[in-house]
């Protein structure tokens, strides 16, 4: 149970986006804070100093607090420290309770009282809309905030979404009427109380079994988004998704669902139109996001709208206009006939083998990356399959050269650089063809973040105009 007064003292781990931000609050709510972080540099930076001279604000030094110090009350980490981490095992041989910001500022949101609570049904509910899954939950949120407020209610969109804000900014904001929260498994890992009143999961396949060890530890992590959830509240879940009708008797919640093949209590896709239950939407033809496997994050997205009330106007509205998120299958430019898409984002082998089914027309394709201990043979055969030509690049191009050879597929080429793969991918391709940039891996052998990754690929395309 998360207990908050003047005077706690939290231990806050990591200082990048949320950590500095969750600090600033907690330092203007009169809290003793210990700060951590692996680069004791990152204190020295310009937007941290007025934090470090705050008399409350203690950095600590070889993992402890000072003896005179009295002990946290608990700890809040960036989802990205793993438990492995030396300064992790210091907490939890000391017995301090470990949470993530989303939870905390959840907490601190209805501690405060900056939230409307929902009246639904004569039943009082918190306006907390959250969303995960493998592949597809930053297009979903971004496109679910949108269509709340086109049609004219306050929302904050953001959480892990990348680019974009952590939950805890709204500490800082007026309330609104609804919070929608990209949630990672990184996040849910250390949530115990975190408690949206929908919660949508798109899909799981297999993700980040560097961190969870295995398929099942990463099953259970993302299914504790309904964790905290009640017969008030819904789940909202993926119908062609085979682990979550596999373990849907573990929800709690009112469940809806999607689908993209057959009719469903929810949303659905027949005859190239969009419906939910028996209503229609819209066709899908006025769809702007490019890419069939956005449909998934399009009728999520139609299910929690329609559940608060929405009208299709905002809806379609929205769908009419929305094309997508950076660095997600983004169009960069046409040279020659050759079209350029920067796929960034895409960091696992099956969100590499959903964006190569989007596609009908030749494809070069730059693939490669850090490995996450992931099954790559469906990516290998997809490639084998669908491309005309691969570059390799990254730190695992030479195990992809060896697993396409032993396809019988001799149409790629290896190569140390990405500015070297698009001038390779250049050569390759003619008029009606795509170099796509979707890497299927990890961006960290070479890059800090897909975003880093996907500039610098847009920078080498627009030199080649």
């Amino acid at each position: 149970m998360i207990t908050l007064s003047p005077q706690s003292s939290i231990a806050v781990i990591g200082f990048g986006r949320v950590g500095h931000i969750i600090t600033q609050y907690l330092l203007q709510k009169r809290m003793v804070i210990y700060a951590y972080d692996d680069n004791e540099k990152i204190f020295k930076k310009e937007k941290l100093v007025h934090l470090t001279r705050h008399p409350q604000f203690k950095i600590m030094n070889n993992y402890r607090w000072s003896i005179s110090d009295k002990q946290p009350n608990f700890a809040i980490c960036s989802p990205g420290i793993p438990k492995q981490n030396k300064i992790i095992k210091f907490l939890t041989s000391a017995s301090i309770p470990i949470f993530d910001e989303i939870e905390i500022t959840q907490h601190l949101l209805t501690q405060s009282r900056k939230l409307r609570l929902l009246n639904k049904f004569s039943q009082w509910v918190y306006p907390y809309i959250a969303i995960t899954g493998t592949n597809g939950k930053s297009t979903t949120t971004s496109l679910l905030g949108r269509i709340l407020d086109a049609d004219g209610r306050n929302v904050f969109w953001g959480g892990n979404l990348a680019p974009g804000l952590p939950f805890s900014i709204t500490l800082f904001q007026e309330s609104k009427d609804y919070y929608v929260i990209e949630v990672s498994s990184f996040q849910l890992e250390r949530c115990l109380e975190f408690h949206p009143h929908i919660a949508i999961l798109l899909n799981i396949t297999a993700d980040h079994l560097d961190r969870h060890t295995s398929l099942l530890n990463y099953q259970k992590t993302k299914f504790k988004i309904f964790s905290n959830q009640t017969k008030k509240d819904y789940a909202i879940i993926n119908f062609e998704d085979e682990i979550l009708m596999a373990n849907r008797y573990l929800i709690q919640s009112k469940i809806i669902y999607f689908s993209k093949n057959r009719k469903v209590k929810g949303a659905y896709l027949a005859n190239n139109q969009i419906f939910y239950n028996d209503e229609k939407i819209c066709t899908l033809d006025i769809v702007k996001l490019f890419g069939s496997q956005y449909i998934d994050s399009i009728l999520a997205s139609i299910c929690a709208a329609k559940l608060i009330g929405i009208k299709n106007k905002s809806i379609i509205n929205v769908l009419k206009n929305f094309s997508g998120l950076e660095h997600r299958l983004e169009f960069i430019a046409e040279i020659n006939g050759v079209k350029y898409i920067n796929n960034s984002m895409c960091t696992n082998p099956s969100a590499g083998v959903a964006t190569l089914e989007s596609f009908n027309k030749p494809i070069i394709l730059i693939v490669g990356g850090k490995e996450k201990n992931l099954d790559v043979n469906e990516y290998i055969k997809a490639v084998t399959n669908k491309i005309k030509y691969t570059i390799l690049i990254g730190e695992n191009r030479q195990h992809l050269g060896k697993l396409l050879e032993a396809e019988g597929y001799n149409n790629f080429q290896l190569t140390e650089s990405l500015k070297k793969a698009v001038v390779i991918a250049s050569k390759h391709a003619g008029p009606g063809d795509i170099i796509l940039f979707s890497p299927g891996f990890a961006s960290f052998d070479s890059f800090s973040n897909f975003q880093e990754r996907g500039n610098v690929f847009k920078e080498i395309v627009y030199a080649l105009q």
